[in-house]
């Protein structure tokens, strides 16, 4: 009878284990099942103890255990209900009828809708601030550097044509 028992709580322990470890590798469906049998076994093995004390450990324990299968099953409903969600239901607008609170911004317009002319700066207002920034005007300061304002050199090689 003791080899019979210490074996029961031995696969006990290793269902329990297996139930968790299916649960942290995402595999919920395995989980599940480990879950619903060491559950089903700490129940006859309750079922068989005579010791109320041990009974009531013991009844604790699968409680717990009941509570992460309740735990992993909610996290199999939640995913469950990402997959019958289309792409679309989630994306589209939703109009309410409330006024609108000029303290609080409306939601962030998706990249791909976004107007590319409006991210662009205008490249005068670049060069501006690079001539009255006094802290850009000593970088890359040497021959060559392009944080000075270097005049074009003569270009004796070019020859200008006269116009008629």
């Amino acid at each position: 009878m003791r080899l019979l028992l210490s074996m029961n709580l031995a696969e006990i322990c290793d269902n329990a284990k297996k139930g968790r470890e299916y649960a942290l590798l995402g595999n919920y469906d395995s989980s599940v099942v480990y879950y619903q049998g060491v559950i089903q076994q700490i129940h006859r093995h309750c079922q068989s103890l005579r010791d109320p004390a041990l009974k009531v450990k013991w009844q604790q324990v699968r409680q717990e255990l009941t509570e992460e299968y309740e735990q992993v099953k909610g996290i199999m409903g939640t995913l469950e209900s990402f997959k019958s969600e289309k792409p679309a239901d989630v994306l589209a607008p939703q109009s309410e009828e409330r006024p609108e609170d000029p303290a609080v911004w409306p939601p962030p317009t998706p990249a791909e809708h976004r107007n590319p002319v409006a991210v662009k700066r205008p490249s005068s207002a670049v060069k501006q601030q690079r001539k009255e920034s006094p802290g850009l005007q000593h970088r890359g300061a040497g021959p060559g550097g392009r944080g000075q304002a270097n005049p074009k050199p003569d270009r004796p090689w070019i020859q200008r044509r006269p116009r008629h």
